[in-house]
């Protein structure tokens, strides 16, 4: 396997898009957080036991799962709590997705490993991955996006634009930007992406 890749950028920015491309153009593995993060939260997974008794049984549903809504509820308002659930959970997910690069640099299946994540910085992937892949979008263009295709209100974006890095503290860390304005079309997406492998 060739290079580990992050992918990072704020919410809006068109990550999926850019992780869409990849899948259909080249032979990558590419690992969401968001969704490693969110197994590892089902029943049985390796996170599930801890945020339980950690934030008691008010956080579950009826069918013994984690709602995702009473738990953001009740952590994303409390500096403190939000701490203590990302202690709780970041570490496993990272656990998991090194392990994962080490199977695959020795198995040798894919030309690269991308590993997407908001959190690139938080979680301390920018020192292992070999490139840093920033995605932009202006805010004012993210915030629409997320509006539009999300239905999420401005409150809520507020708050997960206040949760993330700011773009100099992504760029600051990446070695590539992905230019992702409106009116950049997949083509142009993906000539820049080739031009970056």
């Amino acid at each position: 396997m060739g290079k580990i890749i992050g992918l990072t950028g704020g919410v809006g920015c068109g990550k999926s898009t850019v992780i869409e491309l990849l899948r259909e153009n080249f032979r990558c593995l590419a690992v969401l957080t968001d969704e490693v993060a969110r197994e590892q939260m089902l029943p049985g997974g390796v996170s599930y036991a801890r945020v339980v008794e950690e934030f008691g049984d008010s956080i579950l549903a009826r069918d013994g799962t984690v709602d995702r809504g009473a738990l953001a509820a009740l952590v994303f308002p409390d500096p403190v709590k939000l701490e203590r659930l990302n202690a709780l959970t970041h570490p496993a997910v990272t656990e998991y997705v090194t392990g994962l690069a080490e199977k695959e640099r020795r198995e040798n299946r894919y030309e690269f490993l991308l590993i997407e994540t908001a959190l690139l910085i938080e979680g301390g992937y920018d020192q292992f991955c070999d490139e840093v892949w920033y995605i932009y979008a202006p805010a004012g263009q993210r915030r629409e996006r997320l509006k539009k295709s999300r239905g999420y209100p401005d409150k809520k974006i507020d708050d997960l634009m206040a949760r993330q890095k700011s773009e100099e503290e992504f760029l600051a860390v990446a070695t590539h930007v992905i230019d992702n304005r409106d009116g950049t079309t997949k083509e142009a997406l993906l000539e820049n992406i080739k031009e970056i492998l």
